[in-house]
C-alpha cells in the first residue's frame, strides 16, 4: 500500500489596502528545515550564555583567588617593612654613634700630631738643627711641615657608583625604589647611606693621617739614632767639660770632654750612628775613635785600650767600638768622651741623658 506524503501547507497572504489576496504553497519539507533552524539556533543560544556564564564564573573565582593572595602579600610586605623600618632605626643609631667617635678620632689625631710636631721641633731645636743645613747623605732632612701635612682633612677623594642602591647591593632605578618605599623610610635610607659614605671618606682621611704619624715617629727615632744622645760608657765622671786643675801639671786648664772612670775592658759604644772617619794612635788621646755623623756632629772617644772598629767603617748607634783603657796620657783606665759640631768642640753634657 502506497505510503501518504504530508501535505504541503497553503498559506493566503491578503492585503487590505489593495483588496488583494495572495496565495503562498509551502512544502512540508521546507517547514521542517526552517523548525530545525530555529531549534538549533535556539539550542546554540542558549549553549553560549550558559558558557559564557561559567566563564564569567572561572574567572571571577581566579580573580578571588589572586586577591586573597595579594591581601595576604600586602600583610606580609607590612610586617617586614615594619621590620626593615625598625632595623633602620637601629642602624641610624649606631651610624650616629659612630660618626660621634669618627669626630672625637679627629680631634684626638689633630692632638697628636700638633704635639708631635711640636716635639719634633723642640728635639731639632735642642741638638741646633737648622732646618736649612742639609748634610752629606742626608735622606731624613727635611722640613718640619713635611713630615705633616697640615692640609691632610683636604686629601681629595674618588667618588662614583650609582646614584641608587636596593638594600641587597643591587643597582635600581630612581622611579623603582620611590614607588616601592614610602618617601620617609626612602628619605631615612638616604640619609644612612650619606652618613655611611661620609664615614668611609673620613676612614681615608685617618688611615692616612695615623700611616703618616706612624712614618713620623719612624722617622723621629731614625733622627734621633743620627743625634750623639746617650753615654758612651758606664761609669763615674771623675772630671767634668770646661775649666779644671791639670791631672799632670796641677795648672788651669781648658778640658775639651767629659771623662768617665771604669774598668779597664768594659765596652764603649757609638752614641749615633754614623761613618769611623779615624780609627788609630792619637797623641794624648791615645787609642781613640772618631765618628762624623749627620748635621755636622762629631763624637771622640780617647785612651781606648782597644779599637774594634776600621777606618771609613758604618756604624750603627750603640755598636761597640772598643774597650775602656788607659792609653796615651792618663792616669788611669777612663774614657774620654768630646762632642764637636762642624768642627768645634761642644759642651757634651746636654747630649747625656
Amino acid at each position: 500500500m502506497p505510503s501518504k506524503e504530508p501535505k504541503d501547507l497553503t498559506v493566503f497572504c491578503i492585503n487590505p489596502l489593495k483588496g488583494q489576496m495572495k496565495k503562498i504553497n509551502l512544502r512540508w519539507k521546507t517547514i521542517l528545515m526552517g523548525l530545525l533552524l530555529v531549534i538549533l539556533g535556539v539550542g546554540f543560544g542558549v549553549g553560549g550564555i550558559l558558557w559564557y556564564n561559567s566563564r564569567i564564573k572561572y574567572e571571577l573565582g581566579n580573580m578571588f583567588i589572586h586577591l586573597q593572595d595579594t591581601k595576604s602579600e600586602l600583610a606580609s610586605l607590612e610586617i617586614k617593612k615594619k621590620e626593615q623600618e625598625q632595623k633602620l632605626e637601629e642602624l641610624s643609631k649606631k651610624a650616629d654613634q659612630v660618626i660621634q667617635e669618627m669626630n672625637q678620632l679627629r680631634e684626638l689625631d689633630q692632638k697628636v700630631r700638633s704635639l708631635l710636631e711640636k716635639d719634633l721641633q723642640s728635639q731639632l731645636k735642642k741638638f741646633g738643627i737648622d732646618l736649612g743645613f742639609s748634610a752629606a747623605s742626608n735622606e731624613l732632612y727635611v722640613p718640619v711641615q713635611m713630615f705633616l701635612n697640615p692640609n691632610l682633612d683636604s686629601f681629595p677623594f674618588g667618588m662614583g657608583g650609582p646614584n641608587y642602591m636596593s638594600f641587597s647591593g643591587v643597582p635600581v632605578s630612581a622611579p623603582s625604589l620611590r614607588s616601592t618605599i614610602d618617601p620617609e623610610f626612602y628619605n631615612k635610607a638616604k640619609s644612612i647611606e650619606d652618613n655611611l659614605s661620609w664615614l668611609r671618606a673620613e676612614m681615608m682621611v685617618r688611615e692616612k693621617s695615623f700611616n703618616e704619624i706612624i712614618q713620623v715617629v719612624e722617622k723621629k727615632d731614625k733622627l734621633i739614632t743620627m743625634v750623639p744622645m746617650r753615654w758612651p760608657t758606664w761609669g763615674r765622671v771623675s772630671s767634668s767639660y770646661g775649666w779644671r786643675k791639670d791631672p799632670f801639671t796641677g795648672r788651669k786648664a781648658w778640658h775639651t770632654g767629659v771623662d768617665i772612670a771604669a774598668p779597664a775592658g768594659r765596652n764603649i759604644v757609638a752614641t749615633a750612628a754614623g761613618k769611623v772617619i779615624f780609627a788609630g794612635w792619637n797623641g794624648n788621646y791615645g787609642r781613640c775613635v772618631i765618628i762624623r755623623h749627620q748635621f755636622g756632629y762629631e763624637t771622640v772617644y780617647g785612651h781606648l785600650s782597644k779599637i774594634q772598629v776600621e777606618n771609613g767603617e758604618e756604624v750603627k748607634k750603640e755598636t761597640i767600638i772598643g774597650k775602656v783603657g788607659s792609653s796615651g796620657r792618663s792616669t788611669g783606665p777612663h774614657l774620654h768622651y768630646e762632642v764637636r759640631k762642624y768642627g768645634n768642640v761642644i759642651n757634651p753634657w746636654p747630649y747625656l741623658p
